[in-house]
């Protein structure tokens, strides 16, 4: 740390180098009590990791903006946008980025910032941090960003005090992770506030004390907690999934656009008039178009006057079903030609890694403690050997990450919205090679609606969750991330579950058994689960995932 990021204090108007002074401070605080918001995720498993994502997020956001060190606010906050769209790790990873995406568009063309652009900059923040999310839920770092941005705002209008401005937002982001567990019942009855709100408030908090000379060390943080909670013992998205390949006739035409403030809406408009199937995402900078017309060359011609063009593929529909009615009697000379839609799985221990390869998938191996970046699944999509992708995530965390990374993509990527492995492997099964991008994701997408999910894992803390307590290192079980068992036997926790979830005649129940447990435990438990329930198909697999004595499957 600097020693102007010690002792002096930094007014606005703020340069680029000011912004990357006042992350840095940020990230100090975070990573000095990262493991807190680690612990403080709601579920009492081994695997949380908001903390670790977020502040790996922020990592690449300041390194990918490093370079462009001395150069405008406007530079360096396209800088840290681009580091934080393709470092994004999981829910809070991906969240916080959006604070990036904010900046990058409220600095655009300035040399310099001051107070009333770093509160569009939140405003615009919270927006896009909205969006990004299927199913907004208040209690979350959600509502931390709106104080913020409110609080930001009013002070902005009636002060143009850098000191002010910061104060009041980063106080009311405090007192809005206060509130979550009042918006929250889940947050309410385990005794704790939002992790991902916490951490926004932490970089806040680092933002503010740079910008007033504030040297208090990094780990003296009065901390948002409940009242009697000891924080050294607390724990606890644009899309090309509706890319259509409807068999129309003409050229399928794709192609990337690069420049300055491209007009995406407009170019939206201009396609659908132009062509048909038409797809455009992106933003200024990058825009991505699929279509369908009888006139490429016009197309591209538009385009070429909008930016630089390239990844240009043209390809004539007419000509293809011609050569493939042509073969329409010998079918393996029909499928020579379809060039098959690889899958992508994210996937972890040896066992499940192995099912999904069995069913043709590439398998990208990560886990609930290390979840990949949105560059690292771009580099994953890279490397398949296709233009189109479609990808499985297999895990809530991973999955905007995955749909940021399908909207970066250079190529055609589905994303199958699975969020445990039981929904990934039911949606492999469903998976045909030469089928076409919709028509699998859509298919895949059906496979996974009624598919449950259960694991058996032990208490990372003490907690009492969906009116269970556990203890510290009990057994606890999980029924659709609720805690339906605490405290029994391995054998007793997975016939709680199984009683929970209400399985009947006919029912497939598939256990696959992980890391801690041992094969004659495993057979234990499997010959006690169909003695009591012996109406159910049941299946036994080795998963070998960590942390997990069972991932369960109920259909």
């Amino acid at each position: 740390m600097s020693d102007r990021l010690q002792k002096d204090n930094l007014p606005s108007p703020w340069s680029g180098d000011a912004l990357l002074e006042m992350f840095t401070a940020g990230a100090h605080i975070l990573e000095s009590h990262v493991n807190l918001v680690n612990r403080l995720n709601v579920f009492p498993v081994q695997d949380g990791d908001t903390g670790i994502n977020m502040l790996l997020t922020l990592r690449d956001t300041l390194a990918k903006a490093r370079p462009a060190e001395g150069g405008t606010a406007d530079a360096v906050a396209k800088a840290m946008w681009d580091g934080a769209c393709m470092g994004a790790k999981g829910n809070g990873g991906s969240i916080v980025s959006q604070l990036f995406k904010g900046m990058a568009e409220a600095f655009e063309g300035k040399a310099e910032v001051d107070v009333d652009d770093f509160a569009a900059a939140l405003r615009l923040a919270k927006g896009h941090a909205y969006k990004a999310i299927g199913n907004p839920v208040e209690g979350t770092m959600l509502t931390v960003f709106t104080h913020a941005a409110d609080a930001a705002t009013h002070s902005a209008e009636n002060s143009d005090s850098a000191d002010d401005m910061l104060a009041s937002a980063v106080q009311a982001a405090r007192d809005a992770v206060i509130l979550t567990p009042t918006l929250l019942p889940r947050l309410r009855e385990a005794g704790v506030v939002d992790s991902g709100g916490l951490g926004l408030w932490m970089i806040l908090e680092g933002v503010r004390r740079c910008v007033a000379g504030d040297d208090a060390a990094p780990d003296d943080l009065d901390m948002p907690l409940p009242e009697g909670v000891d924080s050294a013992e607390v724990g606890v998205s644009l899309e090309f999934l509706d890319l259509t390949e409807d068999e129309e006739y003409g050229n399928c035409t794709q192609f990337v656009i690069r420049g300055e403030a491209l007009d995406i809406d407009a170019l939206r408009v201009e396609m659908s008039e132009r062509g048909r199937s038409a797809v455009v995402i992106g933003d200024e900078a990058l825009i991505k178009v699929h279509v369908h017309t009888e006139v490429p060359d016009a197309i591209l011609d538009y385009a070429r006057a909008l930016g630089s063009v390239s990844r240009v593929s043209v390809e004539n529909m007419d000509e293809q079903r011609e050569r493939l009615a042509s073969k329409q009697r010998q079918q393996a000379d029909v499928l020579s030609q379809v060039i098959p839609i690889p899958v992508l799985a994210v996937a972890w221990g040896d066992g499940l890694e192995a099912v999904f390869r069995h069913e043709g998938a590439s398998v990208m191996v990560a886990g609930d403690t290390m979840n990949p970046s949105v560059r690292q699944i771009l580099d994953a999509v890279e490397e398949v050997p296709s233009e189109n992708v479609i990808i499985l995530p297999n895990n809530g965390n991973i999955l905007p990450a995955a749909q940021q990374a399908a909207e970066a993509a250079d190529k055609t990527v589905g994303v199958v919205p699975t969020t445990t492995i039981p929904q990934g492997i039911a949606a492999i099964l469903e998976f045909q090679p030469y089928r076409g991008m919709d028509d699998n994701t859509a298919e895949m997408g059906e496979a996974i609606r009624d598919v449950r999910t259960a694991e058996i894992t032990r208490s990372a803390r003490s907690v009492t969750l969906d009116g269970i307590s556990a203890e510290e290192g009990q057994l606890i079980g999980l029924f659709e991330r609720r805690m339906v068992a605490a405290g029994e036997g391995l054998t007793d926790t997975a016939l709680a579950i199984l009683r929970s979830a209400d399985v009947g005649e006919g029912d497939l129940v598939t256990l696959y058994q992980g890391e801690p447990i041992t094969a004659d435990e495993a057979l234990e438990v499997v010959t006690e689960v169909q003695s009591a329930f012996p109406s159910v198909d049941l299946q036994h697999y080795y998963g070998g995932q960590p942390y997990y004595h069972f991932i369960i499957s109920v259909e």
